[in-house]
C-alpha cells in the first residue's frame, strides 16, 4: 500500500493501532520537515521530544514535544511539569484517508489521533529517559490556532478544552537580558487550548 491510497477496503485493512507507530526522531531531521511543511513553517527551543509517524513503517509525519513557553502555573501544573504537543505534521497523502469495513459502511482512517494517542502513552516515560535531570511529567497541554484549525484531533485524543488565550503580541521586542523576541504575527490569532492529565 502506498501513502496516497484514500480508500482501503477491508481485505487491506488491518487494525489502524497495528499500522501505525512511533519511533524517536533525530531533532535536527524532525525539525527541517516542521519547518518546511507546518503551516507555522518555525521549530521549537528549549528541551524537545520528536516522533516520526509511521504508517506501515512508513514516514508518514511528525509530532514534536517541547517545554510550554510559560512560566506560570497552568491549570494546577508548574511549567516544568507540563509538556506541550508544539507541532504535528501529517503527509497530505494520508489525511482524509477512509477505511471501508466488512458491513459495507466508510469511516476515517484516522492516523493523526491514533499517532498522538500512541505518544500520549509513552512521552512521559520517553522525556525521563532522554532528561532524567529535570521534575516528572504531569500534563500535555496543547494550544489550537482558531484560523487554522479547532483541535478535532485533541478532542478525539481525549484532551480536556480549558480556554482560550493569544490575541495579542506578548512579550517585548528586546530583553533585558539580550536578545530579542519574535513577534510572530499567528500571536495575534486566537487559540483555544486543551490539556491532557
Amino acid at each position: 500500500m502506498t501513502l496516497a491510497e484514500r480508500t482501503i477496503s477491508p481485505q487491506t485493512a488491518s487494525k489502524l493501532r497495528s499500522r501505525v507507530d512511533l519511533e524517536i526522531a533525530d531533532l535536527k531531521e524532525a525539525t527541517a520537515v516542521i519547518v518546511r511543511n507546518h503551516y507555522l513553517h518555525r521549530g521549537r527551543t528549549m528541551a524537545q521530544m520528536p516522533y516520526w509517524i509511521l504508517l506501515d513503517r512508513n514516514r508518514a509525519g511528525v509530532l514534536l514535544y517541547a517545554y510550554p513557553r510559560m512560566s506560570a502555573e497552568f491549570q494546577g501544573y508548574g511549567p516544568m511539569n507540563l509538556v506541550e504537543l508544539a507541532r504535528m505534521w501529517l503527509d497530505p497523502a494520508v489525511q482524509g484517508m477512509r477505511i471501508v469495513d466488512s458491513g459495507g459502511r466508510e469511516h476515517a482512517f484516522a492516523v493523526a489521533t491514533c499517532a498522538v494517542g500512541k505518544s500520549l502513552r509513552r512521552i512521559r516515560q520517553d522525556w525521563l529517559g532522554k532528561y532524567s535531570h529535570l521534575p516528572d511529567i504531569h500534563a500535555v497541554v496543547s494550544w489550537a490556532d482558531q484560523e487554522h484549525h479547532e483541535g478535532t484531533i485533541y478532542k478525539a485524543s481525549n484532551f480536556r478544552e480549558v480556554g482560550v488565550s493569544g490575541g495579542s503580541l506578548h512579550g517585548s521586542t528586546y530583553r533585558r537580558n539580550g536578545g530579542h523576541d519574535q513577534l510572530n504575527p499567528d500571536y495575534l490569532h486566537l487559540k483555544t487550548a486543551f490539556l491532557f492529565e
